[in-house]
């Protein structure tokens, strides 16, 4: 799993699909832009990404109090269409008002609970 706080943490990620990479830089800046570029992502507001690769990610989730084997309701769950391979997923957990985690996830691992929230409109 790789958790992403700030846009320059972007450029170190090399091997993910590029429709990937764009989804996660664009989401990086918004929390930069209206959070700030020095916040303590884990103690301020704004939040973060969690780039999900694996079942093992998903199992790991617990120790952000994220467990989607139970009833979780996401503001949304977005298609990252990847022209060269397997399409992913970018679900919006929000925690509070001014604190959210985004989920960054391959279709073929994501539980069946956010599949059929995707909105099929990105």
């Amino acid at each position: 799993m790789i958790k992403i706080g700030h846009k320059r943490e972007v450029e170190n990620i090399k091997d993910l699909p590029k429709e990937v990479l764009g989804v996660i830089r664009e989401i990086a800046a918004t929390l930069d832009t209206y959070y700030g570029e020095n916040r303590d992502v884990d103690n301020e507001d704004g939040g973060y990404v969690l780039i999900i690769e694996s079942e093992e990610d998903i199992e790991k989730l617990e120790e952000f109090d994220i467990y989607l084997d139970e009833e979780i309701y996401p503001e949304y769950v977005d298609r990252i269409k990847v022209e060269e391979g397997e399409d992913w997923i970018n679900v919006l957990i929000l925690c509070n008002n001014e604190f959210g985690i985004s989920l960054i996830m391959p279709i073929s691992i994501a539980p069946e609970t956010l599949l059929y929230e995707i909105s099929e409109e990105a």
